[in-house]
């Protein structure tokens, strides 16, 4: 397959649409879909920054997709096939290069060339991608083709496979989460309480059929759904309203947009081992969870008394759903000389924190690496440790095709709480795609079905 798939091919065929049987019988007949209109929600997430190769970032989690793409896609079956690259990649000699299309811009208008796969890889790598490139070369500039990228001593179906991640998207050289650029189907401007999407007509694979989506930061769990019943939102984030079911309202869950973990650190002492972190999630009794939108808790089984000692629960204070999860969680680890409290610190802080050390519990988010159990297991496993993940990569166990997340982490110092899942309810005018061949949504092929009909 040598070329990509365009967004609208892609919508006006195997697409999974919420509520598409509803599409308006003059759309239906014109074989159309609607240009324009605009979306608004309210979600519990941070809207200051989206950084598509950070592995707990939230708001890259709900919308990296949207603003990046990838080199290549996946099918069904796992095989690459070029999205942003002219073809597969080629062997020269021992090499495999990968080459862009021609003319490709960001939504800012930068363009692209060679030297941009080479930073995106290395930038990639050194932040959520470490495992899904472990087998993958550092690449070079071609010397000869402007467009093109060099990986030295390289299976070009590897580094194919590798490209495929979505926590590999290509990005300009310089990207800053401050004013994020990419080729996605819109356009981000973020801020401290909202951040605005808005199409981008020279996207790669086809710009988006609504012109604006509007998603402004809410500070707890119930703020989208009352927003959504009293008619000021389209979205409602993880229900139809707070009191009441809005009228009318359709109900949608297109699937996991990341995991919400407790981590434990190295002065944990004895709770910090492997395996702990699951232990003490797995006796949560969900009862005590359930006003957290949180899907499929399983019953608590054993005892979630924390051991350790008396520790901060640290959390990103500008997630408020990751907050409210730490809040509920921490009365329950605690016990009289260990206790447990939730503290809210910047991000910024609570990697350094992480990183040096010093964060005895913490609760996170982490995105996946891509489908399956294997992805799953390297996502955590790099939520953990960088070198656990690596080694995992190039040694990866045999797992069961139907291995559930919660079920990898008996050799990690993480625990999954729960999923986070793209869920909640939408007005029938707007139809919601789902991702191709995957989970999440596809808000590039989203659109909005005019008033008039």
């Amino acid at each position: 397959m040598s070329r990509s798939l365009p967004r609208r091919a892609f919508l006006g065929g195997a697409g999974a649409l919420l509520g598409a049987a509803a599409l308006p019988a003059p759309a239906r007949a014109m074989g159309r879909t609607p240009l324009g209109g605009r979306l608004s929600m309210h979600l519990p997430w941070p809207t200051s920054s989206l950084d598509p190769h950070d592995l707990g970032d939230p708001a890259a989690a709900l919308f990296a997709s949207a603003i990046a793409d990838s080199l290549y896609g996946a099918d069904a079956s796992g095989n690459p096939y070029p999205t942003l690259a002219a073809a597969l990649p080629s062997r020269e000699g021992d090499a495999a290069v990968v080459r862009l299309r021609e003319g490709l811009r960001t939504a800012r208008m930068a363009r692209l060339d060679g030297r941009d796969i080479v930073s995106s890889v290395e930038r990639a790598r050194a932040r959520g991608a470490a495992a899904v490139l472990a087998e993958v070369p550092r690449p070079q500039r071609h010397p000869k083709d402007r467009l093109a990228a060099v990986f030295p001593r390289a299976d070009p179906a590897r580094v194919a496979r590798a490209l495929a991640s979505p926590m590999v998207t290509l990005l300009p050289r310089g990207f800053d989460p401050a004013a994020p650029d990419g080729t996605g189907a819109f356009r981000a401007d973020v801020g401290p309480q909202q951040l605005t999407l808005t199409r981008n007509d020279v996207a790669a694979r086809g710009p988006a059929f609504l012109d604006v989506i509007e998603v402004v930061r809410s500070g707890d769990l119930t703020t989208s759904l009352r927003a959504f019943e009293a008619e000021r939102d389209d979205l409602g984030w993880l229900g139809a309203g707070l009191h009441t079911s809005r009228r009318g309202a359709v109900r949608f869950d297109l699937g996991v947009a990341g995991w919400i973990v407790l981590i434990t650190g190295p002065e944990a002492g004895l709770f910090g081992q492997p395996g702990v972190a699951q232990r003490l999630v797995d006796a949560l009794p969900p009862e005590r969870l359930a006003h957290l939108g949180l899907a499929a808790l399983p019953r608590g089984h054993g005892d979630p008394a924390w051991g350790g000692p008396p520790a901060e629960l640290l959390v990103d204070e500008s997630a408020a759903h990751l907050v409210e999860v730490a809040e509920a969680i921490a009365p329950i680890l605690s016990r009289p000389g260990h206790e447990v409290t939730p503290a809210p610190v910047p991000r910024a802080e609570l990697g350094r924190r992480r990183a040096r050390g010093k964060a005895t519990l913490a609760i996170e988010l982490v995105r996946p690496l891509g489908p399956g159990p294997l992805s799953a297991l390297l996502a955590l496993a790099t939520a953990d440790n960088r070198a656990r993940a690596l080694d995992l990569a190039r040694h990866p166990p045999r797992l069961g095709p139907s291995a559930a997340p919660r079920s990898l982490t008996a050799t990690l110092r993480v625990g999954v709480v729960a999923e986070v899942r793209i869920a909640g309810a939408v007005m029938p005018s707007v139809a919601l795609a789902r991702a191709i061949h995957g989970e999440g949504w596809d808000l590039g092929a989203t659109f909005r079905r005019p008033a008039r009909y």
